[in-house]
């Protein structure tokens, strides 16, 4: 008898997934692949038209709700709908508010066109006067904050840490990153100061740069939409 809760929870939670994952999300495409600088989510409801999504390259995309089948978050090439073709495809994050981060893919026939990555993008996991600091970069990476260094970033891999509390009387401060070079010496690739603010958040990624096999640094100011208030709303 003391099985038939947890046999009932089981088949409760599998109810729910059998409904799908439903996240909302937004994008951010850190380099066009080809022609493709658009998306598709399939109709939700027999009927009904596909949504096409823009791939924004400046900065996140607005918020945009979908209903995934699996654990996977899937988007597809505009194209003929009775024949998808996957454009991005990644295991979902935890949070109901993600971040899709999208990076062009190899080469090849078949291949999906775009790389994606999904990163819990809600305020608990990623607070506000944070930054997020992801790594595709080949090698390591660390951050220089004010003067105090970061522990080192792996390859395909990211970190939260709090924007600096040393800040000028602009509330500026300096930051530097530092890629890990085949001598194990530590080769400054960005250098800049960044504006310190307790309602905004940073996401910067590193990358080699395919062409030139430079390191290469994309900074983007993160105002999440969800936090502004619609017209109208009392202050």
């Amino acid at each position: 008898m003391r099985l038939l809760p947890l046999l009932a929870l089981a088949l409760s939670a599998s109810s729910a997934f059998a409904d799908g994952r439903k996240v909302s999300f937004r994008t951010l495409c850190l380099d066009y692949s080809g022609s493709v600088n658009e998306v598709v989510l399939p109709a939700a409801k027999a009927g009904e038209a596909a949504t096409t999504l823009p791939l924004y390259t400046s900065g996140p995309s607005p918020v945009i709700e979908a209903t995934f089948a699996t654990t996977d978050a899937v988007l597809y090439i505009k194209g003929d709908p009775t024949k998808p073709v996957i454009a991005a495809k990644a295991p979902l994050a935890k949070s109901d508010r993600q971040l899709f981060v999208l990076t062009p893919g190899p080469e090849g026939e078949g291949k999906p066109p775009y790389i994606m990555r999904a990163y819990d993008d809600d305020l608990t996991t990623f607070k506000l006067g944070s930054v997020r600091a992801i790594n595709l970069a080949a090698v390591p990476v660390r951050f220089v904050i004010s003067g105090t260094t970061t522990p080192q970033i792996p390859t395909d891999k990211h970190a939260i840490f709090p924007q600096s509390t040393k800040v000028d009387e602009y509330n500026m401060y300096p930051v530097a990153v530092e890629f890990l070079s085949g001598n194990g010496s530590w080769v400054k690739g960005y250098s800049a100061s960044w504006k310190a603010s307790d309602q905004r958040r940073e996401i910067v990624v590193t990358l080699i740069d395919p062409r030139f096999k430079q390191p290469s640094v994309k900074y983007f100011n993160d105002s999440p939409q969800w936090l502004e208030k619609p017209p109208g709303a009392t202050p």
